[in-house]
């Protein structure tokens, strides 16, 4: 009898954890509109260090399909807005697994176009449990991760925001990023970001 019960037991756990893990995968839904920053730490042109760069775009995550695609520009470069006319578009595609995202896009420049990738995962929320226990949950409206573009061979960390009603959400903190200084832009006094994504 006891072993009969250490059995159900067990395979009621294993069932609980299957449900619960596709439960979350279900929740993980990338449906909307999003705003991208990246933050440039590293790259082989030393006045791309530092750089900040945004993107709105806007992902369709099919369940019943396997890529997510979307679409979108870049809006923003060391935090300050790009102006209507001289905004780039972006395309993106990629894969979802239950707790990270892969999106590849192409980007269009001034002078050229480039590739880039993300690697993003669900950031943490912290919750209270019975109002007095804490623990924390899978929040899939912010993303943390990092990105690599071909231009410049430029990589750091990166962050994807769901967006609400064409909105930053409440409660997100502001991203990061140093600005690379002014004496450290390419002697014709272009921006870097001519030649980025």
């Amino acid at each position: 009898m006891m072993d009969f019960i250490k059995y159900v037991s067990i395979a009621f756990t294993a069932l609980s954890l299957g449900f619960t893990g596709w439960l979350q995968y279900e929740k993980f839904r990338l449906d909307g509109e999003w705003h991208i920053d990246t933050c440039t730490v590293e790259a082989d042109l030393e006045s791309y260090e530092g750089l900040h760069l945004a993107w709105r775009v806007f992902l369709s995550d099919d369940p019943l399909s396997a890529p997510v695609v979307g679409d979108g520009e870049k809006i923003e470069e060391a935090f300050k807005p790009i102006p209507a006319a001289a905004r780039y578009p972006v395309r993106l595609v990629g894969t979802k697994e239950i707790n990270s995202v892969t999106l590849t896009g192409r980007f269009e420049g001034a002078r050229r176009a480039s590739t880039g990738r993300f690697e993003f995962h669900p950031t943490l929320s912290k919750r209270l449990f019975s109002g007095y226990l804490p623990f924390y949950q899978r929040n899939a409206d912010v993303l943390d991760g990092t990105f690599a573009f071909t231009a410049g061979n430029a990589r750091g960390p990166a962050r994807a925001v769901r967006l609400t009603d064409g909105k930053m959400p409440g409660g997100v903190p502001a991203f990061v990023c140093v600005p690379p200084a002014s004496g450290d832009l390419p002697a014709d006094g272009l921006s870097p970001a001519a030649d980025t994504p």
